[in-house]
């Protein structure tokens, strides 16, 4: 069941790891963590594809594959349009709140438009956390009325 493929990329690995010496072995010139040339090694085996060979397809198996390619793309397009539609409603529902609220109160609606100007937005927002904040509270708040005792 093992292709000759296989078997060959299994030697090659099986001759990197033997040249790669015993685990205790001192190794010079290693540019890896501690001078060991085996975790480049170990590297190599684990993460570097071998060269696949090029697939020949029949003309069968290629129109079936540019058939499939076609289809696929059909299917994102027609999911992008359905997010730009989806957006383009949003934006037109606040466009519609924009404009009734500025018909309701004109005051409302120009503090709605303003910018505060030294407001950044992720700085100002406190993360929510399972832990308690540093400063439980502030005793010492300007404007609290102090305990009697």
């Amino acid at each position: 069941m093992s292709s000759p493929f296989l078997r060959t990329a299994v030697t090659a690995n099986r001759n990197i790891m033997r040249a790669a010496g015993r685990p205790g072995a001192k190794k010079s010139g290693g540019t890896s963590l501690n001078g060991d040339a085996r975790n480049d090694l170990i590297k190599k085996v684990l993460f570097d594809a071998p060269p696949r060979p090029a697939v020949r397809l029949t003309p069968e198996e290629l129109t079936r594959h540019e058939t499939i390619e076609r289809a696929w793309k059909l299917v994102r397009q027609q999911r992008k349009q359905e997010q730009e539609k989806g957006l383009a409603r949003k934006f037109e529902m606040m466009r519609k709140a924009n404009a009734e609220l500025e018909a309701t109160s004109p005051i409302l609606f120009k503090h709605s438009q303003t910018k505060e100007r030294n407001a950044v937005f992720p700085r100002q927002l406190r993360t929510l956390t399972d832990t308690p904040p540093k400063q439980i509270w502030n005793y010492r708040q300007a404007g609290t009325a102090t305990p009697k005792a």
